[in-house]
C-alpha cells in the first residue's frame, strides 16, 4: 500500500512526486545541519538556496528561527511545505565550515541522492576534540581570561583547576541531553564553588588575601554563551528577527542561570567584590604577557566551539593584535566602547584577509567570533549581578548599562565589516529567488 505522503497533486505522476520530495528533503537536511552547528539565519538560507537551485527546485523559500525551520519547494507546477526542528543548540564550527565549502562548490546539477550522501557523511564526522581536550581548553581560557582582567598567578592557577572540572561536567550534562538551564545553573555553582572554597582556604591560612573577585567570574566565563551571541546580533542586522529574537533570548537565558549561580554563591558567603592589585610590571611586560593570554583564551574558546586546529591559531593569532591594542587603548583614556568597536572591526577584517589564505576552508565567523569573545564583559556582567545580591543596586545597573554598550559595540563592529567585505550585506536582496540567485561566489 502507498503511503500517504507519495501521494500525487494537481495531475503530476509518482515520480515527479517524489522527485519533489526528495529535492525538498535534502534542502531542509542541510538547513538542520547547518542550525545544529550554530550557523546564522542568512548562512542557513542562503546555503539552501543555493542547494535547491542546484537539485533542479524552480523556487526555495524558507523561515528559519534559532530551533525551528519551514520551507516550501516549487517544482513541476507544485509545491512542497515541510517544518522540522532540532533540539541540539550546540556549536560546531568546523562542521559548518565544511558544509560551507560543500556548498560554494556545488556544480550546476546534483542529484538529491549525491547531495544527501555528502551531507550524511559531514553529519557523522566524529568529534573534533575529547571531553578532557574540552576541559583543558576551557581551563586554560579561563585562566587567560582571569590574567586579563587583572587576577594574579595564585587566582589563575585556580581559575584553571574551577573551570575545567566545570566545563567536564557541562560535557557530561550536555550528551545526557540535560536542560541548558539546569546545566549552566549547576556548572556555575561547582566551578565558582571551588574556587570560592580553595581561596577560602588558602586566605584563612594568611596565605593570600581574600580579594579575588575577578578570579572568582573568572572561573564561570566558560559559560558565556559568545557564539550565539554574536550570531544573534549578525541576524538582527539582516532583519531576521525570528532568528535574532530566539537565538539573543536563549542567550539570555543562559546569562540568567549562570548569574544566579553567582548571586546564591554571593550572597551565601558575603564575598569580597574588591579587586587585588594588579602585579608591578614594566608596560612591556604587561602586554606581552597581555598577549600570550589573548592567544591562549581565543585559542580555548575556539576549541569549545569545535574549530579546526588552524583556525584556533589564527583565531588566537588575531586575539592576540586586536585585544592588547584594545586594553592599551582604553588605559589611554578612549572610552570602553569605542575601544571594543574598533578591535572588533579590525578583528572581522582581519578575518576576511586570513579566510582566502586557505581557500576559505574557514569562514569569517570561526576565525573572527573566539577572538572577539575575548572582548565579552563577562566579568562586569556577572560582578554587577553579586552587586545586585548585595543590594548595590547603582552599581549593578551602572554595570548592566555598560555591559548592555559593550555587547552593542561588538556587534557594530562586526556588522560594519560585512557590509564593507560583502554586498550581500550592504544590500537588502532576497537571497531566496533561486533561478536568479549568484552561487558563483564562496558562501563566506
Amino acid at each position: 500500500m502507498v503511503p500517504p505522503t507519495n501521494s500525487i497533486y494537481l495531475g503530476s505522476t509518482r515520480s515527479q512526486h517524489e522527485h519533489l520530495v526528495a529535492q525538498s528533503g535534502v534542502v531542509l537536511k542541510l538547513g538542520l545541519l547547518l542550525l545544529k552547528s550554530g550557523a546564522s539565519a542568512y548562512r542557513v538560507k542562503a546555503s539552501m538556496a543555493r542547494l535547491a537551485r542546484a537539485v533542479g527546485l524552480e523556487e526555495h523559500h524558507s523561515q528559519v528561527s534559532f530551533t525551528e525551520i519551514t520551507t516550501t519547494a516549487y517544482s513541476t507546477g507544485n509545491f512542497r511545505t515541510e517544518i522540522a526542528e532540532q533540539r541540539v543548540m550546540g556549536i560546531s564550527a568546523y562542521r559548518m565550515d565544511l558544509l560551507s565549502d560543500f556548498v560554494s562548490n556545488l556544480p550546476e546539477k546534483i542529484s538529491p541522492q549525491a547531495a544527501s550522501a555528502e551531507i550524511d557523511r559531514i553529519a557523522t564526522l566524529p568529534h573534533l576534540y575529547s571531553k578532557f581536550w574540552l576541559a583543558l581548553a576551557a581551563a586554560f581560557a579561563c585562566a587567560g581570561f582571569a590574567f586579563l582582567n587583572g587576577g594574579g598567578l595564585v587566582g589563575c592557577l585556580v581559575v584553571f583547576g574551577a573551570a575545567g572540572i566545570g566545563q567536564l561536567i557541562r560535557t557530561l550534562l550536555m550528551h545526557r541531553e540535560v536542560n541548558h538551564l539546569a546545566i549552566w545553573f549547576v556548572c556555575g555553582v561547582i566551578s565558582a564553588g571551588i574556587y570560592s572554597g580553595t581561596i577560602g582556604v588558602l586566605a584563612s591560612a594568611s596565605l593570600i588575601a581574600p580579594n579575588h573577585m575577578v578570579g572568582f567570574i573568572s572561573s564561570i566565563l566558560f559559560l558565556v554563551p559568545g557564539f550565539p551571541l554574536v550570531t544573534g546580533m549578525l541576524d538582527l542586522a539582516r532583519f531576521d528577527f525570528s532568528a535574532a529574537i530566539s537565538r539573543l533570548t536563549y542567550v539570555a537565558l543562559l546569562l540568567v542561570s549562570a548569574s544566579a549561580a553567582v548571586w546564591i554563591l554571593a550572597f551565601l558567603f558575603e564575598l569580597p567584590l574588591d579587586v587585588a592589585t594588579p602585579a608591578p610590571m614594566t608596560p612591556w611586560m604587561r602586554y606581552s604577557l597581555q598577549m600570550v593570554a589573548s592567544f591562549i583564551a581565543a585559542y580555548g574558546f575556539a576549541m569549545l566551539f569545535s574549530a579546526l586546529p588552524f583556525a584556533c591559531l589564527w583565531a588566537g593569532f588575531i586575539a592576540a593584535l586586536v585585544n592588547p591594542a584594545r586594553l592599551f587603548l582604553t588605559e589611554a583614556g578612549l572610552t570602553p566602547q569605542i575601544s571594543v568597536f574598533l578591535a572588533a572591526l579590525v578583528a572581522a577584517l582581519l578575518a576576511e584577509l586570513i579566510s582566502p589564505l586557505h581557500g576559505r576552508k574557514y569562514s569569517r565567523i570561526s576565525l573572527s567570533v573566539p577572538a572577539v569573545v575575548t572582548m565579552v564583559p563577562g566579568v562586569m556582567f556577572y560582578r554587577s549581578m553579586a552587586y545586585l545580591s548585595n543590594g548595590n543596586l547603582t552599581d549593578a545597573i551602572s554595570g548592566m548599562v555598560d555591559v548592555f554598550l559593550i555587547f552593542l559595540a561588538i556587534g557594530s563592529g562586526l556588522v560594519i565589516s560585512r557590509f564593507v567585505t560583502d554586498e550581500n550585506w550592504l544590500f537588502n536582496r532576497d537571497l531566496q529567488k533561486v533561478r536568479t540567485y549568484d552561487s558563483h561566489a564562496h558562501l563566506r
